[in-house]
């Protein structure tokens, strides 16, 4: 298979990331990879972040409103 994931460098370091896309044979959604439980879980831990991150800015929304 071959990935059609686009490939990203962030800053000045060569670290390499990608841009995961769902219609990528190797990784999209419902691929072996997307479904893995390593995968999963770190989708999760990016959700529930999201979710707290969420929840902090609203606090503080309200606090300000005070």
């Amino acid at each position: 298979m071959d990935c059609t994931c686009s490939r990203l460098r962030v800053g000045s370091e060569l670290t390499e990331v990608r841009n995961w896309n769902p219609d990528c044979a190797e990784h999209g959604v419902g691929t072996e990879w997307y479904t893995s439980p390593e995968q999963v879980a770190k989708r999760q831990a990016q959700n529930d972040r999201l979710r707290e991150l969420q929840t902090e800015a609203r606090r503080r929304r309200e606090e300000a409103r005070k």
